[in-house]
């Protein structure tokens, strides 16, 4: 990669439309995608800074680098900004979870070490100015790249399902499940979706905001896509799909969540519309509380504060017992909920 050199009102373009787009996210200083040049400046003067890039942005930087072009030219020009971005700030990309997500679907662990492979022949092969061209719309194509089809010299297992990945897995069947029971209200789901969550289940702030937003019907919050399907396979499929994007933002907290005392840290990229307002409605309004304030009515409102407080506070909740074998245990729920689909779509 070679040296990026930046001109009059070049270094303003990025600034500006990376923010403008709400292309990158931090909880602390960029819980809406809106960076301050002064924090972020002293961000990464004190931290080993890494972007993470969800699974769409990787499929597009790797397909833009092996056609040299995109048909969306929107995408493509968005991945060139972030690209310009990421190297005028002289941060690293870390494709890892959006590695791992393709494997683990695909169940290959060499798919993995081949895309890993890919993204460092395509990061070290392009001009750094390249990018900000392309960003810019001075130039509409880049040199297709030839990769090696060797894959990386790895030890890491990227097709193994996480826990992480199978708690959300869980979660997203059973919020199927209330999704289509239409005998229950949007208030009767969200708490019905707390007590299952509480009883069998680490709480995920981010699963909370997006199942509060889903059975309130809030702008650009989807549910699993197949969720009206009558084929289990459909709905886990879909089940999938949405887990990932949870996925993650929770694995990502882990990470985050004690970064003060380390000296890495991490960054979020993805242009998903709903991945974005999930992570700003959790972040950026304060609390779930807030968010749960601003959508229900007052007495709704404090009935969810009040189960809250009562059952999932941290001095007044038992936490579930996974046993000598979480994995085992994510699994068995997987299956009771499938189950409980399956006796539901057949009734």
């Amino acid at each position: 990669m070679s040296i990026l050199i930046l001109e009059d009102d070049e270094p303003q373009f990025i600034w500006d439309t990376v923010n403008n787009l709400q292309l990158a996210f931090h909880p602390i200083i960029a819980p809406e995608g809106i960076f301050d040049y002064k924090s972020l400046t002293a961000f990464r003067h004190s931290k080993n800074v890494a972007v993470f890039f969800d699974r769409n942005l990787l499929s597009s930087f790797l397909k833009l680098c092996k056609q040299g072009f995109l048909n969306d030219e929107k995408e493509m020009r968005i991945i060139a900004l972030l690209m310009t971005w990421i190297l005028m700030h002289q941060f690293s990309i870390s494709p890892g979870l959006a590695i791992k997500e393709n494997a683990v679907k695909s169940d290959d662990n060499i798919i993995a070490k081949t895309e890993l492979k890919q993204f460092n022949e395509a990061f070290d092969f392009y001009p750094s100015m390249m990018w900000l061209r392309l960003a810019q719309g001075e130039i509409d194509t880049i040199p297709p790249f030839k990769f090696s089809g060797i894959p990386f010299e790895t030890q890491i297992s990227y097709h193994r399902e996480d826990d992480h990945l199978l708690m959300h897995l869980a979660s997203m069947l059973h919020v199927v499940y209330l999704y289509r029971r239409k005998d229950l209200s949007p208030l009767d789901k969200v708490i019905s979706f707390l007590k299952w969550n509480c009883k069998y289940l680490l709480i995920c702030k981010y699963t909370n905001t997006y199942i509060t937003m889903l059975f309130t019907n809030q702008e650009g919050i989807r549910p699993p896509k197949g969720v009206n399907s009558n084929r289990i396979e459909i709905i886990m499929n879909g089940c999938y799909n949405q887990a990932w994007d949870l996925n993650y933002l929770s694995n990502w907290s882990t990470l985050y969540y004690d970064e003060e005392r380390q000296q890495d840290a991490f960054i979020f990229a993805t242009a998903d519309v709903m991945l974005k307002r999930i992570f700003i409605n959790t972040h950026g309004g304060g609390n779930y509380f807030n968010l749960i304030d601003a959508i229900f009515p007052a007495k709704q409102a404090q009935k969810i504060v009040d189960f809250y407080e009562q059952q999932l506070s941290p001095n007044n909740r038992n936490r579930p017992n996974f046993g000598d074998n979480p994995t085992q245990y994510f699994k068995d729920l997987i299956k009771q909920e499938k189950n409980r689909l399956h006796s539901f779509i057949n009734t």
